[in-house]
């Protein structure tokens, strides 16, 4: 499958603080090679690349700017993307660890990660998931992805993420004498849960370019703040197609279908 950089422009703001939150976050990111889109180049030319976008989301909240036939008209992967009340086409930047972890870019760098078809970690929106990983109830390592799991199983999800309220530092200002400056600094929150995954049989389900019989399965999870919150996948055996996502309680919800497949 072919990649492109970019797709859909994108103008969910970063917060006024976004200097010092950028920071931290490309730090958390930047380990798992998220840097690569700096010097990712499209497949196609730069002017190829800038025909994609189509416009600014951010001039059309609450609009479905999805454009189905230019989805199945374009050579890469690609996914309905929902995020604050409106839908965008996104097409797929970088492909790593034998496919398990999808990236996809709009113009403007805001990055939607997937690792093994679920949310791992976004950049450039106004709240981003620096990473969520799930692990067993003992904290070892999943022998196979949690999606994977059969109905009734439970495991643990642990979401690192910025805080929208940073802390307000006085710092000394060297460049006058013994004067104070304030400065906001993004503090890393860690959430952490008890997922457990129900699934139901199999039913068509439409997806942007198809339809398949899916397993609409929910993820219930029991946060450690005793709030819950549940999201929701749409999956068969090799992967899943769809799926609506809220990262922490209280936190930005994610939802994108396939369009088409990596």
């Amino acid at each position: 499958m072919k990649t492109a950089r970019a797709t859909q422009r994108f103008t969910f703001s970063s917060p006024a603080w976004g200097a010092a939150a950028t920071s931290v976050v490309s730090r958390a990111l930047r380990s798992r090679s998220l840097a690569a889109f700096g010097t990712l180049a499209c497949l196609v030319s730069l002017s190829g690349c800038a025909q994609i976008v189509s416009s600014s989301l951010g001039d059309v909240m609450g609009k479905d700017e999805f454009d189905a036939t230019r989805a199945s008209e374009l050579p890469y992967a690609s996914l309905k993307l929902k995020h604050a009340n409106s839908t965008a086409l996104v097409v797929l930047a970088t492909l790593e660890g034998n496919g398990r972890i999808a990236r996809f870019e709009s113009r403007d760098r805001g990055i939607l990660e997937l690792r093994d078809g679920v949310l791992s970690a976004t950049s450039g929106f106004a709240r981003d998931v620096a990473d969520r990983r799930e692990q067993s109830t003992t904290g070892r390592a999943l022998a196979r992805p949690a999606w994977l799991m059969a109905s009734g199983t439970t495991y643990q999800v642990s979401v690192s993420a910025l805080s929208p309220y940073p802390r307000r530092l006085e710092r000394q200002d060297a460049a006058s004498t013994g004067s104070q400056r304030q400065d906001d600094v993004a503090v890393m929150q860690v959430h952490e849960a008890t997922a457990r995954l129900e699934c139901e049989t199999a039913a068509p389900y439409s997806l942007p370019l198809a339809e398949l019989p899916l397993q609409h399965c929910r993820e219930i999870l029991s946060w450690d703040d005793g709030s819950t919150t549940r999201n929701d996948l749409w999956r068969d055996e090799n992967r899943v197609w769809a799926a609506d996502m809220t990262a922490w309680p209280d936190g930005p919800r994610f939802g994108w279908e396939v369009a088409k497949a990596w």
